[in-house]
C-alpha cells in the first residue's frame, strides 16, 4: 500500500465536505463533532500539499508544511477533549471543560517549548516520534513522515510509549485526563482506531503520527455518520456523583439553616 497526494486531497475534501454538511444541514450535528472533523481534515490538506515537495528538504514549502504538521498536533488535544466532553452529561461537561481546556493549553505550551533549540536541552534522541536532524517531510513506508530538530527535553522518556516518548503533555490530555473525567468509551475507541491501528501499519516512528492523523478523519466520520455515536455516551464518574451529592446536600441544608436563624431572631425579646 502506498498513499499519495491525490489520496490525501480526496480524503481532505471528503472530511471538509462532511463537516460542512454536518454544520449546514437543517438539523446540524453537534458543534464539537463537525469542528473536530474539520480540524483533522485540515491536517490531511497540509499533507496533500506536502506531497508536492516530498523529500525536498531545502524547499521552504516543505519546511513550512512540516512545521504546520507539528503545530496541528500540538493543538489536537483541544479538539479531542471537545468530543470527549460531548459524550459526558451536559452539566458535568460544563464543570469539567474549563479545567480540561486549561490542561490542553499547558500541554500545548510544553510541545511548543520542545521546538526551541535551547543549548542546555540538547537534541532530541533519534527514535523519538517527529525527531530528525533537519526540518523536512519525507516519504515513510506508505505515507509521509515528519522530521523536526526538536530539543532534548523529554529524552529521558524516549522509550516510554505510555508517556508519549517524551511528549508527555499530549497523551496526558488526549487520553489520560479524558478517561479520568469519565469519557472512557470515546477515548478507548479513539486510541484503538488511532495510535494503535497506526502502529500496526508502519514501523517508522516518524510516519506513525501522520498515519494516526489520517485515520482520525475516518474515526470522526464514523462517530458522526454511524450509530456508533450512541454507544459512546457515558454517565458521571464516581467522583462526580459524590461531588453532586455533596452539592445537593449542602443546598438542602442552607434553607433549613436560614429558617432556624430566622426563628431564633423572632424569639429574641425586643429591647
Amino acid at each position: 500500500m502506498c498513499w499519495s497526494g491525490e489520496a490525501s486531497t480526496v480524503l481532505a475534501a471528503t472530511g471538509i465536505a462532511g463537516a460542512a454538511y454536518s454544520a449546514l444541514k437543517k438539523d446540524p450535528e453537534p458543534l464539537a463533532l463537525w469542528v473536530c472533523l474539520l480540524y483533522f481534515a485540515s491536517m490531511e490538506s497540509l499533507q496533500a500539499v506536502a506531497y508536492s515537495v516530498l523529500n525536498q528538504c531545502d524547499s521552504p514549502l516543505n519546511q513550512v508544511m512540516t512545521m504546520f504538521g507539528y503545530l496541528h498536533i500540538t493543538f489536537q488535544p483541544f479538539f479531542i477533549n471537545a468530543v470527549a466532553l460531548y459524550f459526558m452529561p451536559k452539566d458535568s461537561a460544563k464543570i469539567i471543560a474549563p479545567w480540561a481546556y486549561f490542561g490542553c493549553f499547558v500541554a500545548a505550551i510544553l510541545m511548543l517549548i520542545q521546538l526551541y533549540p535551547f543549548s542546555w536541552a540538547g537534541h532530541c534522541a533519534l527514535g523519538r516520534p517527529l525527531c530528525g536532524e533537519v526540518l523536512c517531510t519525507v516519504r515513510g513506508e506508505w505515507h509521509i513522515a515528519w522530521l523536526l530538530p526538536t530539543n532534548g527535553i523529554g529524552n529521558s522518556m524516549a522509550d516510554n510509549a505510555t508517556l508519549g516518548r517524551g511528549y508527555i503533555g499530549y497523551p496526558m490530555m488526549a487520553f489520560f485526563i479524558p478517561s479520568l473525567y469519565g469519557s472512557w468509551r470515546f477515548i478507548l475507541f479513539s486510541w484503538v482506531a488511532g495510535p494503535w491501528l497506526a502502529s500496526l501499519t508502519t514501523s517508522n516512528i516518524n510516519e506513525w503520527p501522520a498515519v494516526w492523523c489520517l485515520f482520525s478523519i475516518g474515526l470522526v466520520l464514523a462517530i458522526i455518520k454511524t450509530p456508533l455515536r450512541y454507544h459512546l455516551h457515558v454517565g458521571d464518574p464516581w467522583w462526580m456523583m459524590i461531588w453532586k451529592w455533596w452539592k445537593r446536600r449542602k443546598a438542602a441544608r442552607e434553607p433549613v439553616a436560614e429558617a432556624a436563624g430566622a426563628a431564633t431572631l423572632a424569639k429574641e425579646p425586643a429591647e
